[in-house]
């Protein structure tokens, strides 16, 4: 009887599904095709839009220089950058370009620069979006910039800039190094709290570096090679809260030696002991000018145009192999060409 069950079974529909799946294979195995086709397609348009988004900013901040640390003329080289044209990072480099103008002491042309990019980017929110200051004042990010330009301008036309710092009359700190001497004089008469800190690690620096620079900007004698300062076991004699910040009239002129005031907390003690290479007035009330190279101050500008890697770390450090602390000045240096 099972059988007879069995055999009364009807296999008319499946038979008809099979055969419906053999006549519509090619049409199925076209509309897989077609459908991965489809979704490679996409994640190619996809990727090339990522990457087409992501062009100019590589092109931007894979520069040797950054944009903040770029010159007005190495920023016009990005701006040059077919890649950089037309795109969302053109408006950031062009507003780093009038901010590197107005640091470097041309005024003028930094105005120039915002007049340019109010007139081009009229609708960008670096124009239009008004922001509270510290003046309270609702302004944009442009708007900020020129005021505080116009404001420096007629701060500078009443009180005129000194062209450089008096003599040094205080000690003598005297880096020896492998390649030549570094004497730095000290003004102890109007920089007593720094000039202190700076006799009582000055002994420090010894098996110190010279290691870390910006060409023609500054330089940092007395870290490690990896271009660290010292760590709170290092400064354990000096009082906590140093290097002191003290107000005074001497500028960041060329030669002049302050510690690098860090705006990120480090140890106790942050003596990373900063050269001037150029003359720079912005970092005035930033750190504290309390010394003057005097002699070797063309040593310390070779040295800082040695090979560098991307961190502005020396290649080759130069040790420092001793230091010799003196009363009084010696003679200044010469100017150069005479």
């Amino acid at each position: 009887m099972a059988a007879e069950r069995t055999s009364g079974i009807d296999f008319t529909g499946l038979e008809e599904t099979f055969e419906w799946l053999k006549a519509k294979k090619n049409l199925l195995v076209g509309v897989a095709l077609v459908a991965v086709l489809a979704w490679a397609a996409t994640s190619f348009i996809q990727r090339q839009a990522h990457e087409s988004k992501r062009a100019p900013w590589q092109a931007v901040l894979a520069a040797d220089t950054q944009p903040w640390d770029a010159t007005p003329d190495e920023l016009a080289t990005m701006l040059a950058d077919p890649r950089v044209r037309g795109t969302p990072a053109e408006l950031y480099v062009r507003y780093w370009q009038a901010l590197r103008k107005q640091e470097t002491g041309d005024s003028a042309g930094a105005l120039e620069l915002l007049a340019a990019f109010r007139r081009d980017f009229a609708a960008s929110p670096m124009v239009t979006a008004k922001l509270p200051g510290t003046d309270l004042e609702l302004r944009s990010a442009v708007d900020r910039m020129e005021a505080q330009i116009r404001e420096l301008q007629q701060w500078n036309a009443q009180h005129p800039l000194p062209t450089a710092n008096p003599a040094p009359t205080g000690a003598t700190v005297t880096l020896v190094t492998e390649r030549g001497n570094v004497v730095i004089a000290l003004h102890q008469d109007v920089a007593p709290k720094s000039c202190a800190a700076f006799l009582k690690v000055a002994s420090q620096l010894k098996e110190r570096f010279i290691a870390k620079t910006t060409p023609g900007k500054w330089i940092d004698v007395g870290v490690t090679e990896a271009g660290v300062a010292f760590d709170a076991a290092d400064a354990a004699e000096v009082a906590d809260g140093a290097p002191p910040f003290e107000q005074n009239a001497l500028s960041h002129f060329t030669g002049a030696v302050s510690f690098r005031q860090s705006p990120f907390p480090k140890a106790t003690f942050n003596p990373d002991v900063r050269v001037m290479l150029g003359s720079d007035v912005n970092e005035d009330g930033r750190s504290t000018v309390f010394g003057q190279v005097v002699a070797g101050l063309d040593l310390l500008v070779a040295i800082s145009n040695d090979p560098r890697k991307p961190d502005n770390l020396l290649e080759k450090p130069v040790k420092i192999t001793d230091v010799q602390v003196g009363v009084g000045a010696p003679p200044p240096e010469p100017p150069p060409g005479k």
